[in-house]
């Protein structure tokens, strides 16, 4: 990755740190009443710096209380969640954009709405933008008061503070014992509150969204006794059911450390039915996911199908390195149908790009079992086909989707469904 991010304290130093700020008399005895909830730690200095664009993804950390151990001072913490603490920081380190946005919520063991607890923006810059601190400490005007790269290894050092300060005041609503989500997938109390949740899981208009769920869902049930179907398209069908919205977001689900993930291919069904895209399911850690995009550009328009044009929308986003991130093409209708757009895209000037699919798929994720030979059914969007291609001058984008192995209609020559759609 090309960002870097200026993030030099260590887990010991955090800790110490939180010791000498937190007091040693809390009430620890099991006739405690339940403390009330701490209100958000927010670190808003490095969200906006004039002359440094915002990032424009926000990654939301959401933390099962079920899979949180119950502590109440610091160094119980530490001892008893230190997966946790490890997992925010590896992501506040290298998995994310500098200054992007990190949200930590706490999700309730009853289904009720999460909790925020923490959000701040990532100290750091990228290797372009050190470059020139290097050359000139006073490139991005009075923000930085001294040593600039000094300034942001000092706040490094405050943001993971202030990060697994918010991670304590979440672990005094944890649980004595930890225990796995039980019962259908879209009946846990996780996925119940993740749907009573929306309003405070929504990024700003123009950007995008991450979800991180730290979760146990070894004993949740991954399949339908009653249905033949293959389990992705079990889990595509009751990821339609229960009518939940991911919002086009990247998800990682991540497993206490030890603990098996299971389900994938229904997992991964049931959140493509919700506008959201499985990109790390582990266990301990999340895997690296693709970079936060750099340009986003949204369109609304016509997919010309032979019987009538069908609405879609497009979120044409990339990572300021030739590839689609967090892109998707939504068909609308009685039910929506989104489908993450991989591949590349060239710009000969800010308003003039093409856009090109790469061997991923596309619609096939839609296919009831993907992964094996293609499967073309009327019920897929564009039934299936692979390929697409996309020009964007201005404010009009026009192109196709295709696929050699099909026809439409009754004309044999004709392979492809022509798309127009204008900016909005």
């Amino acid at each position: 990755m090309t960002a870097k991010t200026i993030l030099a304290a260590s887990a010991t130093t955090i800790l110490a740190l939180l010791l000498s700020a937190c007091g040693g008399d809390e009430c620890t005895g099991k006739d405690c009443p339940p403390p009330p909830p701490p209100p958000p730690t927010q670190f808003e200095q490095y969200c906006k710096i004039s002359g440094l664009p915002q990032s424009l993804r926000q990654t939301f950390i959401l933390l099962d209380a079920r899979s949180l151990n119950k502590a109440t001072l610091a160094t119980e913490f530490a001892e008893k969640n230190a997966f946790v603490r490890d997992l925010v920081l590896s992501l506040a380190r290298g998995l994310s954009d500098p200054r992007e946005r990190i949200t930590i919520l706490l999700v309730p063991t009853d289904g009720s709405p999460a909790q925020q607890v923490f959000s701040g923006c990532i100290p750091g810059v990228t290797q372009d933008e050190e470059a020139v601190l290097r050359a000139d400490s006073s490139a991005f005007g009075e923000f930085f008061t001294g040593d600039p790269l000094k300034d942001l290894t000092d706040a490094a050092q405050k943001f993971q503070l202030a990060a697994v300060g918010g991670l304590v005041a979440a672990a005094r609503s944890g649980v004595d014992v930890p225990e796995p989500q039980t019962g259908q997938l879209a009946d846990t109390q996780l996925f119940a509150a993740l749907r009573a949740s929306r309003g405070v899981l929504e990024p700003p208009k123009g950007t995008v969204a991450r979800y991180v769920i730290v979760t146990n869902l070894s004993a949740a049930d991954f399949n339908n006794p009653d249905s033949a179907d293959s389990p992705y398209k079990q889990g595509q069908d009751a990821g339609f059911k229960a009518g939940g919205d991911f919002g086009l977001a990247e998800v990682m689900i991540v497993h206490p450390t030890g603990v098996a993930p299971k389900g994938k291919d229904y997992l991964e069904g049931f959140l493509l039915a919700q506008s959201g895209r499985l990109v790390s399911y582990s266990s301990g850690k999340p895997s690296a996911g693709a970079r936060a995009p750099k340009t986003i550009r949204l369109f609304e328009g016509e997919a010309a199908y032979p019987e009538g044009s069908e609405q879609i929308t497009l979120r044409i986003a990339d990572d300021g390195k030739g590839n689609l991130s967090s892109a998707w093409l939504t068909m609308l209708g009685g039910t929506n149908q989104s489908i993450p757009l991989t591949g590349q895209i060239s710009c000969s000037s800010p308003s003039v790009c093409k856009v090109v699919s790469d061997d991923k798929g596309f619609a096939q994720v839609w296919s009831p079992q993907p992964g094996g030979e293609p499967e073309f059914i009327n019920e897929m969007p564009f039934a299936g086909m692979r390929n697409f291609a996309f020009e964007i001058k201005g404010k009009q984008l026009k192109g196709k989707v295709s696929d050699p192995m099909l026809q439409i209609g009754n004309d044999g020559s004709k392979t492809s469904i022509d798309i127009k759609a204008e900016t909005r």
